[in-house]
């Protein structure tokens, strides 16, 4: 069931991002400046083609499909990735230097965006974007 994720998506709420950054091994400096910043997410959908920028201490633009992998790059270096509708949630199996990782993106009730990320030793944060 492909969901509609495309707009412009500010961060306004961070659980236990900090923790999950220090389960992956990403260093103090790195993790601090990640904390300290609330990325902006503009996502072009063009059905299962996605097209995402994320603005924030720096600028970085993905675009994948739906069931290919692709590449990407992480804290904790360079992650192969593979997107699939998972109901009304967008899901991502990542594999990381650091082991398996999912992510799961999905546009609740309130109208915002909810990314879980779950790191392979367990570790999840939950990060929440308002759309603009």
């Amino acid at each position: 069931m492909a969901v509609n994720f495309a707009g412009n998506w500010q961060l306004v709420e961070s659980g236990n991002f900090e923790q999950f950054l220090e389960a992956m091994d990403v260093g103090l400096p790195i993790r601090k400046m990640a904390t300290s910043v609330k990325p902006r997410l503009e996502i072009q959908q063009d059905g299962d083609s996605f097209k995402v920028k994320t603005i924030a201490a720096k600028t970085k633009e993905i675009s994948f499909k739906i069931g290919e992998e692709f590449e990407d790059e992480m804290p904790m270096g360079k992650v192969k990735v593979k997107a699939t509708w998972d109901g009304g949630k967008l899901h991502f199996d990542i594999d990381s230097p650091k082991g398996k990782l999912v992510n799961d993106r999905e546009i609740r009730a309130d109208g915002r965006m909810y990314l879980v990320m779950k790191a392979a030793n367990g570790a999840t944060c939950t990060r929440i974007f308002a759309k603009q």
